[in-house]
C-alpha cells in the first residue's frame, strides 16, 4: 500500500515539478527577448535622437524654418534676372538734328557770253542743326550742297557740250506753319565751274565759256513730314554769279 500511496503522490507532484522546470527554462529566454526588444527600441530611439540632436543638445539637421529659408535662398539663386526694358525715346516732333537730301529739278543756266541751255539736275545736300528755336520759332541748319547740271552752249556758230558743277555752303532756316508743314528759306555761297568740249570735235573751247567764279544762291519753299523720318517738299533757287541759274523742283530729305 505504501508504494501505491507513493505512486499517487508522485503522479500529483510530477506535473507541477515539470511545469516549474519548464517555466525556469522558458523564463530567461522570454526575458532576454523582451530585453533585446527594449534594447532594439533603445538603439532605434538613440539613433533617432542622434540624428536630431548632437551631444550638446543642438539641432544637427536644422529646424523647419531653416529649411524654408534655405529653399527661399535657392529659389533666389535659381531665379533668372528680369531684364528691365529701357523706355523708348519718343521721336522729336519736326525735323531732327541732321538730314541728308536729294532733289530732282528743272534748271536754267546762263553765262556771261553765248547761248546756254540746260534741262534737269539732281543735287545732293546735307544739313546739321546749329540753332534750335531761334527767336522762338526758327531752326537753323548749316548746309553743304553739290549741284551738277548738263550744259549745251552755242557761240559763234559753234556748239559745245559739257557740265556745270557748283559747290555751295550756307544756312537753311525753317519754321512750322502748320502741323508737319514747314516754311524753308536758304542762303548759300560757293563756287561754280563749267567744263565744255566742242561737239564737232574740232578746235578748242573759248576760254570765256569755261570761266569759274563765285556763286550766290538764295532759295525758299515748303517741306512736309510725310513720315517721322522722311520729308518731301518743293523749293526754288536763284543763283547769281559767273553762271546764273534758276532751279525749281522736288526735294526729298531723310532725317537722322
Amino acid at each position: 500500500m505504501k508504494w501505491l500511496a507513493s505512486a499517487l503522490i508522485a503522479s500529483v507532484l510530477l506535473p507541477s515539478v515539470l511545469q516549474a522546470k519548464g517555466l525556469d527554462k522558458l523564463g530567461p529566454e522570454t526575458e532576454e527577448t523582451e530585453a533585446d526588444k527594449k534594447d532594439g527600441e533603445g538603439i532605434d530611439k538613440a539613433g533617432h535622437e542622434h540624428n536630431v540632436k548632437s551631444g550638446d543638445g543642438k539641432d544637427v539637421k536644422g529646424s523647419g524654418k531653416d529649411e524654408e529659408d534655405g529653399d527661399k535662398e535657392k529659389a533666389k539663386t535659381d531665379a533668372k534676372p528680369v531684364e528691365v526694358k529701357k523706355p523708348e525715346v519718343p521721336v522729336e516732333p519736326g525735323f531732327q538734328q541732321a538730314y541728308l537730301g536729294t532733289s530732282l529739278s528743272i534748271i536754267g543756266v546762263s553765262g556771261s557770253t553765248g547761248t546756254w541751255h540746260s534741262s534737269t539736275t539732281g543735287d545732293l545736300e546735307g544739313g546739321y542743326r546749329l540753332l534750335k528755336g531761334y527767336q522762338g520759332r526758327w531752326d537753323v541748319y548749316g548746309t553743304i550742297r553739290y549741284r551738277p547740271a548738263d550744259l549745251t552752249v552755242e557761240k559763234n556758230q559753234r556748239a559745245y557740250r559739257g557740265i556745270s558743277e557748283t559747290y555751295l555752303f550756307g544756312a537753311k532756316a525753317q519754321t512750322e506753319i502748320r502741323p508737319k508743314l514747314f516754311a524753308v528759306a536758304s542762303a548759300e555761297l560757293g563756287r561754280s565751274k563749267a567744263a565744255l568740249y566742242p561737239i564737232d570735235g574740232e578746235g578748242g573751247v573759248d576760254g570765256e565759256l569755261e570761266k569759274s567764279g563765285v556763286d550766290l544762291s538764295l532759295g525758299g519753299g515748303v517741306s512736309y513730314l510725310v513720315l517721322d523720318k522722311i520729308a518731301l517738299g518743293t523749293q526754288i533757287h536763284l543763283g547769281l554769279g559767273v553762271i546764273k541759274s534758276t532751279q525749281f523742283g522736288v526735294d526729298l530729305r531723310f532725317l537722322l
